[in-house]
């Protein structure tokens, strides 16, 4: 087997191309020099003027500025003043990331707002019976107070109902709130409830608290009574052991049906 070298000195084949000369007498080069050199200098003496004139105009309208800052509170002292000038002038402008996408800017957000809800300290149930949080004053315990308040309720049970019936009525009437309802004892274990009437102007886990036409409210326990309340043109009694639940559960959770005991 023969190894051939092949020959790659193409180039050496390819035409030389000859740089034209011009011959330029040397008075007349000399001139072209010295024009170039006035041009260039006439061009670097106008760009120098133009910063000049702007430095002295945006040093101007700072001063401008500073002197009014200076008129309004007259605390700043001057060499402040010369700080802020040089400031204004001298410093680049710098853009500002806030980090809103980044994941530790979102980790230390998450942790101050938990720091913050530490620092939050919420009133706890014991506390508020000591202070009275749930007490009706005796100058509020006035029946014709809480009849806009039986109104609003009227016309928010329709909008919760919306003409329904049957088993649909139950179940939403279980969820709805009664405040301001009036309501009426049919049946109790205690013989001096029974008969009780009134608007309900607070509700817990366990009791009603409803308050009369005579002005005085009256506390009535769920576990031992019956309720009878009218509402959307239709009589509906409560069992109260079966209702033993807060208001803000009751709209939100399922709960069991208990057995019932005829009273």
């Amino acid at each position: 087997m023969k190894y051939i070298k092949k020959n790659n000195n193409n180039n050496n084949n390819k035409p030389k191309v000859q740089k034209s000369q011009i011959n330029i007498p040397k008075e007349e080069y000399n001139q072209l020099k010295q024009d170039f050199k006035g041009i260039k200098d006439k061009i670097k003496a106008e760009g120098k003027e133009k910063n000049e004139k702007f430095k002295k105009e945006t040093t101007k309208q700072v001063a401008e500025k500073s002197a009014i800052i200076g008129q309004s509170f007259g605390f700043i002292a001057p060499n402040i003043r010369n700080e802020i000038i040089n400031e204004k002038i001298d410093r680049p402008f710098q853009l500002i990331s806030y980090g809103g996408s980044s994941k530790e800017y979102k980790r230390k957000k998450k942790e101050e707002n938990r720091l913050e809800k530490l620092k939050t300290k919420k009133i706890g149930s014991k506390k508020k019976r000591e202070i009275g949080f749930y007490h009706i004053p005796y100058e509020n315990c006035i029946y014709d107070q809480y009849l806009p308040l039986h109104e609003l309720w009227l016309q928010y049970i329709k909008d919760v109902m919306q003409n329904q019936k049957g088993p649909n009525f139950l179940a939403k009437f279980l969820r709805a709130d009664l405040h301001g309802a009036f309501i009426t004892v049919t049946k109790s274990t205690c013989p001096s409830l029974i008969g009780q009437k009134g608007l309900v102007i607070q509700e817990t886990e366990n009791t009603f608290k409803i308050i009369t036409k005579e002005n005085k409210v009256n506390i009535i326990p769920k576990e031992a009574c019956y309720f009878y309340i009218e509402c959307c043109e239709q009589s509906i009694t409560i069992i109260g052991k079966h209702f033993c639940f807060r208001a803000c559960d009751r709209s939100t959770k399922k709960y069991k049906a208990r057995k019932n005991i005829e009273l």
